[in-house]
């Protein structure tokens, strides 16, 4: 029997609508039950291999929204030594900033399409970047913002990025073309 593992920081953000860090080989089988019909990939980089593999495989389509220059100091160009800073006998990278404006825009977008659910929001861990798309979707349907950062608080666990929180407070939900047959998913 195959295990069944949501993929980590997996969430239900509403039916059909679901969140997470980008998955791995463990994960199919659990994302397989799902009946994905859209990805939309929103991380940092590029997805991997093996996961575009698979969503292909499924027939799954790919929206992949990476910039086309990594924004991952783990990646090329590196960080030059001005920027990594020591705290407490330890090196630190400052944070990625967050998702540009037309990013979530076409993100958002894509989640008000029906033809597009299920639909699964990911990007490499399943916190900052995922958590900003959903913050602004959660705008979008009226939420207070006190229950918006609260709900990106519990994914991001301890690493809560203020300009990610800013940026959601921030974002202009005006820009966000809402259609009468996108108002029913919405």
């Amino acid at each position: 029997m195959a295990k069944i593992v949501p993929p980590m920081n997996f969430g239900l953000v509403e039916d059909g609508f679901y969140r997470s860090a980008q998955p791995t080989e463990l994960n199919f089988t659990f994302l397989e039950k799902l009946d994905l019909r859209t990805v939309i990939w929103v991380g940092a980089e590029e997805p991997s291999d093996i996961f575009q593999s698979f969503l292909e495989s499924q027939g799954i389509t790919l929206h992949n929204l990476a910039p086309q220059v990594s924004l991952n100091p783990h990646f090329p160009p590196a960080y030059g030594d001005t920027d990594i800073v020591r705290v407490s006998g330890q090196y630190h990278l400052p944070p990625l900033p967050p998702p540009t404006e037309p990013l979530i825009i076409h993100a958002l977008t894509l989640l008000l399409q029906p033809s597009t659910f299920p639909t699964l929001v990911c990007c490499n861990l399943g916190r900052h970047r995922t958590g900003t798309v959903v913050g602004c979707w959660r705008k979008l349907q009226r939420w207070a913002l006190s229950s918006i950062l609260e709900e990106y608080r519990r994914y991001a666990g301890m690493k809560v990025r203020v300009l990610n929180e800013q940026f959601i407070e921030l974002f202009d939900t005006d820009l966000v073309s809402i259609t009468k047959e996108t108002t029913a998913v919405a």
